[in-house]
């Protein structure tokens, strides 16, 4: 008999102070690459809650969640795990200072940055640095997210591309 598939529901903040995002380096499967904050939604908690408590969580600043900007479905076949994914607008206070949390190892660092010229950003982000590199926000957008084993040998999400 197959294993069934295990799914959870992770929600992101996209918090933004003119063209810089808040950002976090994070190592995960042994690849580090920078980041939205995000993370699990807690039982009883929505999505808008569990964005902001992560974001807080992983970067030390507050944030205030608006609009849904990007939904994904990312399925990992090979483990049977499917993540439901919502990435959602945010506004953080002016003058905000972000910093790694204790007890958080796998966040290398908590930062301001530019997403435009990250050469390690997380295989996730491409899909929202190109919808407001084309300025595409009025919409959300939809994607499709698996993962492969790259050239070193290590597994890392990868972008499905849609059926023409």
């Amino acid at each position: 008999m197959t294993e069934p598939w295990k799914t959870t529901v992770t929600a992101f903040a996209l918090t933004r102070m003119d063209r810089l995002w808040l950002m976090i380096r994070h190592e995960r499967l042994g690849v580090t690459s920078w980041e939205l904050p995000g993370g699990h939604v807690d039982p009883g908690e929505t999505l808008e809650e569990a964005a902001a408590r992560e974001t807080a969580e992983e970067t030390g600043v507050a944030v205030e969640v608006g609009r849904l900007i990007a939904s994904c479905v990312h399925e990992w076949h090979e483990r049977r795990q499917r993540k439901l994914i919502c990435f959602f607008e945010a506004t953080a206070a002016e003058g905000s200072v972000p910093r790694v949390p204790p007890g958080e190892p796998q966040i290398l660092e908590a930062a301001w940055v530019d997403p435009f010229v990250l050469d390690s950003a997380s295989p996730f982000l491409v899909p929202l640095i190109e919808q407001q590199l084309n300025d595409r926000s009025d919409a959300p957008i939809s994607f499709l997210m698996t993962h492969r084993i790259n050239s070193d040998g290590l597994w890392e999400p990868a972008q499905v591309a849609p059926e023409r």
